[in-house]
């Protein structure tokens, strides 16, 4: 059975949210019937290339139309949410970078098998190490950290390539599924989850979604099921 994702590596509920979707599927008994398919929605294509010089907290705190320090309230709130299942978050160290061409070796990096690997370097990357995921050197030597070549690497960041199918990812997510928020998560075509929740919540949808899939096969209602929601970014960029 197959889970679709769509996310972005600067959405912490989404890295959240990873890690929560983990720890159900290690409780499920099923797990090696599930495939996991992973789409890209880029939250801030407007950010320039080249990274910002602000702070994270004024960047959250301009776009959320908050003060600063309301905007360090929220991001700890944040913070507490990831440590309760294992993640560090830096919010005084992120580099607020545009994410297109991490996004785009995050494309690579599906048709090399190697999705998962990439989504978890790259959330660490941005969230805990404040690295600039829009600096060319910094993604060649993640990408290659993951089994990517580094010729590879180089000749998508040359390109134009795979910006296309990120552009299809969104649109059919907004289009076809109505996705409002991320993460955003696709069960067997038919129940959708938007935003963080719980790993018992993952894993009752999980085990529902299993059951019909193994009753009826893959569902042809293209998301026309249960909708839950979570903790989440929406698509204009607000995380609350």
């Amino acid at each position: 059975m197959k889970i679709e994702i769509w996310s972005d590596i600067a959405c912490p509920y989404c890295y959240i949210g990873k890690k929560k979707l983990q720890k159900a599927l290690d409780q499920f008994p099923h797990r090696d019937k599930i495939t996991l398919e992973y789409h890209c929605y880029e939250l801030n294509p407007d950010l320039p290339k080249k990274a910002l010089t602000k702070s994270f907290f004024e960047y959250f705190a301009e776009s959320h139309q908050m003060t600063i320090e309301e905007a360090k309230e929220n991001c700890e709130q944040i913070a507490e949410l990831g440590r309760s299942v294992g993640l560090n978050f830096n919010f005084d160290k992120i580099v607020v970078a545009n994410t297109s061409d991490a996004l785009r070796l995050e494309k690579l990096a599906q048709v090399k098998g190697l999705s998962d690997r990439i989504g978890d370097i790259f959330f660490k990357a941005y969230f805990n190490d404040g690295e600039d995921v829009s600096d060319r050197s910094t993604l060649i030597r993640l990408g290659t950290q993951i089994g990517l070549s580094e010729t590879d690497i180089v000749n998508i960041l040359d390109s134009q390539t795979y910006l296309k199918e990120i552009e299809k990812d969104i649109d059919y997510s907004e289009n076809g599924l109505n996705l409002e928020y991320i993460p955003f998560y696709l069960f067997n075509n038919k129940h959708i989850v938007q935003g963080s929740i719980s790993v018992e919540d993952y894993l009752n949808v999980l085990t529902k979604s299993f059951a019909e899939w193994e009753k009826n096969g893959v569902a042809n209602t293209g998301g026309k099921g249960d909708v839950i929601n979570g903790q989440s970014c929406s698509i204009d960029g607000v995380c609350s």
